[in-house]
């Protein structure tokens, strides 16, 4: 019923993976450069939560079929009063004859019985069974989308950390050039001797900036790990190469990361995306009600739960359990026939429906919990997508090339003498407050779209 659109290609996915052979066997080491899809992928076949559901799976499907099966009919062989002493005889066994004088004599059943199932209770723990499979299938698509959700949310703060990271080295280059400069003019006696300290004491901002981005980035790559179910020993050794040469498809990857950083735990290779949404509000909505696994699973559950009431009440109704039998008593053949019927006095399965009844009703409310989770989570969402595009638009190329030429023009007017050193400190300061703002910012808009996907339980490129 649910298996459309984005869940039903990440379901057949995961069907696949769940008949390969168990992950913790088959896994092989973990690529130490990582693309966001890359680790997308590895995450659905080594994440610790996903597997423990996969096999979660496996265990109702074995249940659907056990509660498909008829009850087992009972084999019954027996040997009875078989003498083995006789007092007039001696010890004599007599194992087969009859003897009309003797106290005893041998007797040997066969019989078989079988419960005959009344009420439809063999289809009802079927469908109840087949149900719980589904939300069981539900529920392992949710344990992808929470943590596809959180390795996204790695992913993002290490390339806000990166790109601040890269930021903040270029920032702190120009600036030792502008503190070389200063030393300079110091020395020629154009400036004060206090400028100089009051740009070395500036030059501390830009290296803190750094150390808080490498932090940032080292803490991001952690999460990966843990989301991946790796840790450090399951990375593969980097392959040695000859300086100058770089594979094709990687060169503008390693282009954006920082050197400072090129020999972290992890190269995560990702980037923004500002591409704005096309889905209205209602759109996402009706998504969220039709696709969310989590809600989908609670409908699973509820429909589980109306079985097992039904079920409850077929209870009431009474099997019959019928035995057939054939005994030799001596030299004697004999045939019978047993029907037993269960007689209802002390337990007459009301408490069984009563109880089945309520936990329906606890299902009904779970379901309209998660209803109403799903579309609180998408409006919150998409009204915060809202505001992160309308900050994001602030910073247009237009305005960043007026901030960066604003830098430009004050460095060479410090060079030239035609400015003071706080004007050239305070541009430089003006410029990398906004881009780091710009950076935040594309990283909340990139947020807001995976809070969306989130939200609605599908992709929405």
């Amino acid at each position: 019923m649910f298996r459309t659109g984005y869940l039903q290609v990440l379901l057949a996915t995961l069907g696949i993976l769940i008949t390969l052979v168990p992950a913790a066997e088959s896994q092989s080491a973990l690529p130490r450069r990582l693309t966001l899809p890359q680790a997308e992928n590895l995450l659905i076949e080594r994440n610790l939560t996903v597997l423990a559901a996969r096999y979660q799976i496996d265990a109702n499907r074995a249940g659907r079929l056990i509660a498909s099966y008829k009850p087992n009919p009972v084999l019954t062989i027996g040997a009875e009063q078989l003498p083995f002493y006789s007092p007039i005889r001696g010890s004599f066994p007599r194992l087969l004859n009859t003897n009309p004088d003797a106290g005893a004599n041998p007797v040997y059943t066969l019989r078989i019985d079988k419960i005959w199932e009344r009420g439809g209770k063999r289809e009802l723990r079927t469908s109840l069974a087949g149900e719980q499979l589904q939300a069981s299938e539900a529920q392992m698509l949710d344990a992808v989308r929470t943590q596809m959700y959180q390795l996204r949310k790695a992913f993002a703060v290490a390339t806000l950390a990166r790109a601040n990271l890269r930021l903040a080295e270029t920032s702190e280059q120009q600036y030792a050039q502008t503190q070389a400069l200063t030393q300079v003019k110091v020395d020629q006696g154009d400036i004060a001797r206090v400028e100089i300290y009051r740009v070395t004491a500036g030059r501390l901002q830009y290296q803190q900036a750094v150390l808080q981005a490498r932090t940032g980035y080292d803490a991001a790559t952690r999460d990966v790990l843990n989301l991946l179910g790796a840790r450090e020993q399951d990375i593969a050794p980097t392959i040695a190469q000859t300086p100058g040469l770089r594979p094709v498809s990687t060169e503008a990857a390693d282009s954006q990361i920082p050197d400072s950083i090129s020999n972290a735990t992890l190269d995560l290779i990702s980037d923004f995306d500002d591409r704005p949404l096309f889905q209205s509000l209602s759109e996402l909505r009706s998504i969220a009600l039709a696709e969310r696994p989590d809600v989908l699973a609670a409908r699973h559950l509820l429909a589980s739960a109306e079985n097992a009431m039904q079920l409850a009440y077929a209870q009431r109704i009474r099997d019959v359990s019928t035995g057939y039998e054939y005994q030799r008593v001596g030299n004697d053949h004999s045939l019978g026939f047993v029907l037993q019927v269960p007689l209802l006095i002390n337990n007459n399965q009301r408490a069984l429906f009563t109880q089945a009844e309520a936990q329906k009703r606890a299902a009904e409310a779970q379901v309209k919990q998660a209803e109403v989770q799903a579309i609180t989570d998408v409006e919150k969402a998409y009204q915060a997508y809202l505001s992160a595009r309308r900050v994001l638009d602030l910073y247009s190329t237009t305005n960043l090339t007026q901030v960066d030429r604003l830098r430009s023009v004050a460095a060479l007017s410090y060079r030239e003498g035609a400015s003071s050193l706080f004007e050239l400190l305070d541009a430089q300061r003006a410029y990398s407050q906004a881009m780091t703002a710009y950076n935040q910012a594309r990283s909340d808009y990139q947020m807001t779209l995976w809070d969306l996907e989130q939200a609605t339980g599908r992709s929405l490129r």
